[in-house]
C-alpha cells in the first residue's frame, strides 16, 4: 500500500514534489464509476507522449505602464436571440508610446447567431515595440429560453495557456455590475492529456466523463440555482511542470475574462484534483476563499514541509475519503489535516469525512450530493471524523476573503 511519507521528498521544489507524487497517481482518477456516473466512461490508452498544447507558456497578466490597453465599447456580456445578427460594438486601444492604436485592434469573431452557446468576441492589440495588451473578450449569449449551460474552450480558443471546460449562470451577464464566484474543478489523473489525445476539443470530451461539477452540467444534473462561475482546466504531464503557478495563471486568466468575486474563488477536484488543489490553497493561501479535496490531500509529512506551509492555515479545508481506497490511501487525507492542525493555528477547524466500506471513486456522490446524511445514496461515515451534513456547494459560499 503506498503511503504519504513514500512520495514526498523535497516538496518544497514543486517540480520534484509533482515528479514524486505522481506515482500515487497511476491509475488514479482513471474513471472508475459508481453512483450516477455512466455506463460508458472510457479513457482512450495513452499516447506516445503529452500533446505538445499542454506546453503553451502561460500568458502575461502583469501591470506593465508600457504595454497598450484595449477598452470594450458597450457591455463585456451581450444577449442575442436565436436567429439574430451580431451587431459588432468594438473598443479603442491607447498606447503610452504610440497613442491611439484602435484602428489596429484585431478582433476575432466565433459567433454563431443560428446556434445556443456563448460565444467569445476576441480583442488584441501590439504596439511598435511589440508589446501586446492583455486581451479583452466579449462574451456574447444566444439564447432560446435559456443561455446554453456549457461550453468547451479548447487551447487557442482563448487567451488561457489551458484547454477548458466553462459554465455561467443563467443570470450571467444581466447585470454589468455584478460579480460571481469562482469554482475551479480539478480533475482526476485519467482526464489528463496523455490519455484524451491530441485534438484539443475532443480531449475536452475525456474531462467531461471525469467527475464532478463538469459531469453533473454535461448530464444536466447540474443545480441552476447555484451561483458559481465553473471553470474545469484540463492538465496533463504534471510530473514535470509547476502545476501550481500554471494553476495561478489560470486564475489570473479567469479573472481577466470572466465577471469573478476575487473575494469567492474556490478550488474542488477528485484525486489527483484533490491533490492539486491543496497544493495551490499552500502556495497561494491569499487567493483561495476554501477548497475540497476529494480522495486527495497533501503530499507531505513532518519532515519535508516547507517555510510557507502555514500559509494554509487561512484557508477552510473540508477533505473526503473512502477508508478502503487502494489507490491512494486514507491515511493522505488524515495525515494532511493532522499536519495543518499541528504546525499551523488555522482560523477554521479542517474538516474531514471519511466513508466507511468504499474506495477511490466516491467522487460522484460527494459532488452531486447523493452521500449526504439524508441523501439517495446516503453513504456510512466514520463516527470519529466530520460527517456529511451540509452541501458542500453551500459550505465553500459561506466563505469568503473579505471575511478573513
Amino acid at each position: 500500500m503506498l503511503t504519504l511519507a513514500n512520495c514526498t521528498k523535497n516538496w518544497f521544489k514543486l517540480s520534484l514534489l509533482i515528479s514524486s507524487f505522481v506515482i500515487l497517481l497511476v491509475g488514479c482518477g482513471t474513471g472508475g464509476t459508481t453512483g450516477s456516473a455512466p455506463d460508458n466512461q472510457v479513457v482512450a490508452p495513452p499516447v506516445e507522449s503529452p500533446p505538445p498544447y499542454w506546453e503553451i507558456a502561460t500568458p502575461d497578466f502583469s501591470d506593465d505602464p508600457d504595454r497598450p490597453v484595449v477598452t470594450l465599447n458597450g457591455d463585456a456580456v451581450v444577449f442575442m436571440s436565436v436567429g439574430e445578427s451580431y451587431t459588432e460594438l468594438g473598443a479603442t486601444a491607447t498606447d503610452a508610446q504610440d497613442g491611439n492604436l484602435t484602428s489596429s485592434i484585431v478582433i476575432e469573431n466565433t459567433v454563431s447567431g443560428n446556434s445556443v452557446g456563448d460565444y467569445f468576441v476576441r480583442y488584441q492589440v501590439t504596439d511598435s515595440s511589440q508589446k501586446d495588451a492583455i486581451e479583452v473578450v466579449r462574451i456574447v449569449r444566444v439564447v432560446e429560453s435559456l443561455p446554453i449551460d456549457h461550453s468547451r474552450r479548447p487551447v487557442g480558443s482563448s487567451q488561457s495557456h489551458l484547454g477548458y471546460f466553462e459554465h455561467l449562470p443563467d443570470d450571467y451577464g444581466t447585470d454589468p455590475d455584478k460579480k460571481y464566484p469562482l469554482l475551479i474543478y480539478n480533475h482526476g489523473n485519467g482526464a489528463n492529456v496523455e490519455f484524451s489525445g491530441d485534438d484539443p476539443l475532443r480531449a475536452l470530451d475525456t474531462l467531461l466523463q471525469n467527475a464532478g461539477p463538469p459531469l453533473l452540467l454535461s448530464g444536466g444534473r447540474w443545480d441552476p440555482a447555484l451561483p458559481f462561475v465553473v471553470l474545469a482546466p484540463q492538465f496533463g504531464n504534471v510530473q514535470n511542470i509547476d502545476v501550481p503557478s500554471r494553476i495561478n495563471a489560470f486564475v489570473e486568466y479567469a479573472i481577466n475574462t470572466y465577471a469573478v468575486d476575487e473575494s469567492q474563488i474556490y478550488f474542488t477536484g477528485w484525486s489527483q484534483g484533490g491533490f492539486l488543489s491543496m497544493l495551490y490553497a499552500v502556495e497561494f493561501p491569499d487567493r483561495v476563499a476554501a477548497v475540497i479535496s476529494v480522495s486527495g490531500g497533501i503530499p507531505a509529512d513532518q519532515a519535508s514541509l516547507p517555510d510557507n506551509f502555514c500559509g494554509v492555515e487561512r484557508v477552510p479545508v473540508w477533505a473526503f475519503h473512502g477508508d478502503q481506497d487502494d489507490i491512494v490511501n486514507v491515511s493522505s487525507s488524515i495525515q494532511s489535516l493532522e499536519l495543518i492542525e499541528a504546525n499551523c493555528q488555522p482560523t477554521t477547524v479542517p474538516r474531514l469525512t471519511i466513508f466507511t466500506g468504499e474506495d477511490h471513486n466516491i467522487q460522484h456522490e460527494v459532488f452531486n450530493l447523493s452521500a449526504m446524511q439524508g441523501g439517495s445514496d446516503e453513504l456510512a461515515t466514520d463516527p470519529n471524523y466530520d460527517p456529511y451534513n451540509q452541501s458542500i456547494y453551500q459550505w465553500l459560499l459561506s466563505f469568503d476573503l473579505d471575511d478573513r
